[in-house]
């Protein structure tokens, strides 16, 4: 399945020295860090096993099925840091049984009682954000991967993006 992953340029250059990259959990969000772990369970509860790692994020679909992100999700998601310290874009084809996909928006459900309670209330609840809509009517599907590897790499683009910057149209494809 393709998918689009916005990784630190520094990454490109760590897959040639390691073609296997795990998420260290010392870079997640401590804040956030509830629903990533939740997301992990997930992940091992489906057979997606993480090596005690956190999952890595991509696209799967941004607005429309199979659409890559936009100029708009990456300003949406990228800290001003991480543009000035280099962001690229992987396209990524990665095997069916690597990947789970949920609704973006049902994450943000996740991350914002996280976020309010400072914990995970009503585990149960989100499990709904797996149910796959039809139609996306402006939702985003991400995929959680267990790593990155090198052979899954298609293609790698540089997101040139700058903090402050507004004169972008938000609908292009990065």
């Amino acid at each position: 399945m393709i998918l689009w992953s916005l990784q630190s340029s520094a990454l490109e250059d760590q897959l040639d020295k390691n073609p296997v990259y795990y998420v260290d959990w010392k870079h997640t969000p401590v804040n956030w860090r509830p629903a990533y772990e939740w997301m992990a369970q997930e992940m091992e509860r489906l057979g997606l096993s993480l090596h005690g790692h956190a999952p890595v994020w991509a696209w799967h679909s941004c607005g429309q099925w199979h659409a890559p992100p936009t100029i708009g999700t990456a300003l949406a998601q990228l800290t001003d840091y991480q543009l000035l310290n280099g962001m690229v874009i992987f396209e990524l084809d990665v095997p069916d049984e690597c990947c789970l996909l949920s609704r973006y928006s049902g994450f943000i459900q996740l991350i914002d009682e996280v976020v309010e309670h400072g914990e995970l209330i009503t585990p149960h609840v989100h499990r709904g954000m797996f149910c796959l809509p039809t139609a996306l009517e402006g939702d985003d599907i991400q995929a959680a991967l267990p790593c990155l590897r090198k052979e899954w790499v298609v293609d790698v683009r540089s997101v040139d993006l700058k903090p402050g910057k507004t004169d972008y149209s938000l609908d292009t494809p990065l």
